[in-house]
């Protein structure tokens, strides 16, 4: 046995020496769940970004969790040593934007340029000329349809950007062919799809959605704000804002920033009210803006106990209203009179996206309205800029 032993020394030792298995590259991957790890032994792959480039990791969706790099030397055989690094990093998917991120994009949305006013100073809006109210409501900024799966009409930012944009230039300018004395833009919720980095409503519904979060601030506020500049330029304008059940957490950062961008503006004003009902009175006009996700049926009440004083000194007095836009239940009508209250609930640009199709929430309009109000009390004229089938 010895003798074996001895035999199979004197062979080993005639045989070169083995070159260590870390010389050769050394890569592994393994996932659970959402989780990535990688691990290398390696003596090209140094650092924790030389792993990253080499499994060709997305760092858009993932970030590091937990990371290491070594080294070490060791022997080649031949009387030189080897530089050699293990590495190991562990992925998990981005939770979202932070909430300095969130703040910085609304920030950049409210630090453009503005446009300068086209005259010196503008007199305080009268009260004894027609009345012009563009009614912006459920935009929906970042909501997502696919026509293939919902059978309707494609929607995403850029649609909207574009939709928007075009209703309101279309209503703006045939309000100006009625001289208006004042204009009024109500934004009634819902402008933004969602509230949270998560992707969700305000309440927690997850929704699907079109970008990222700072991307639809962005989109959403500059087209609103372009709307406002736009009245701005012909008719001095003010801005009434309430929130939906999407975006209640957007819609009131949204009225900070129209209050910083037209703050020296004296063209424009930005009604300061942080309530989700909210009223404005014009002569012997009362109206009513709401979102209407809740107490619907009890809003005439409500308007003559929270505007009692309004109330008495105007006899016509409308509620306008948003949310309903999909038309689910059969009270839920464009327009209707409840205890001698004029009720409008205004439909939306947008189509329904796949939840709204699956459970037949069809059939809605898509369209923007704008209304001229006499000071006398009343409704003079009402248009509507209608979405054409087949520009999406």
């Amino acid at each position: 046995m010895a003798k074996q032993k001895s035999v199979a020394a004197s062979i080993a030792a005639k045989l070169p020496p083995p070159k260590p298995a870390a010389d050769a590259e050394q890569v592994t991957q393994t996932q659970s769940g959402d989780v990535l790890e990688a691990r290398s032994t390696s003596r090209r792959i140094k650092t924790v970004e030389d792993l990253l480039r080499h499994i060709e990791a997305d760092m858009q969706r993932f970030e590091i969790a937990a990371s290491e790099a070594t080294k070490w030397e060791t022997g080649d055989g031949e009387g030189s040593t080897l530089e050699l690094h293990r590495v190991f990093v562990r992925l998990k998917p981005k939770a979202g934007p932070s909430t300095r991120e969130c703040v910085e994009a609304m920030i950049q949305a409210a630090s453009k340029p503005l446009r300068k006013p086209l005259t010196k100073s503008v007199k305080a809006p009268k009260r004894d000329g027609l009345w012009q109210v563009l009614v912006i409501a459920d935009t929906h900024f970042a909501k997502y349809a696919w026509r293939e799966t919902t059978g309707g009409d494609d929607y995403d930012l850029t649609i909207a950007e574009r939709l928007v944009g075009e209703a309101t230039e279309e209503l703006l300018a045939m309000g100006d062919t009625y001289k208006p004395v004042r204009r009024t833009i109500a934004l009634l919720g819902d402008l933004f799809h969602y509230d949270t980095p998560a992707g969700t409503t305000t309440s927690g519904t997850p929704l699907e959605r079109d970008g990222r979060l700072q991307k639809m601030i962005q989109v959403g506020c500059d087209s609103l704000l372009g709307a406002i500049e736009r009245s701005a330029a012909t008719v001095p304008t003010d801005v009434t804002i309430v929130n939906g059940n999407h975006d209640e957490t957007l819609t009131w950062a949204f009225q900070r920033i129209m209050q910083e961008r037209f703050r020296n503006d004296r063209r424009v004003r930005i009604d300061g009210r942080y309530t989700g009902r909210q009223y404005v009175t014009h002569g012997r006009n009362l109206l009513g803006f709401v979102h209407g996700h809740r107490a619907k049926r009890k809003l005439p009440q409500i308007m003559a106990l929270e505007a009692a004083a309004d109330w008495s000194q105007c006899p016509y007095r409308e509620w306008h209203t948003g949310h309903f836009h999909s038309q689910a239940a059969e009270w839920q009508r464009p327009i209707e009179t409840l205890d001698g209250v004029i009720v409008r609930t205004a439909p939306a640009l947008c189509p329904p996206d796949d939840w709204h199709s699956v459970n037949g929430f069809i059939g809605s309009r898509q369209a923007c309205e704008t209304f001229i109000y006499s000071p006398e009390g009343g409704l003079t004229a009402m248009h509507v800029s209608r979405l054409q089938k087949g520009t999406t």
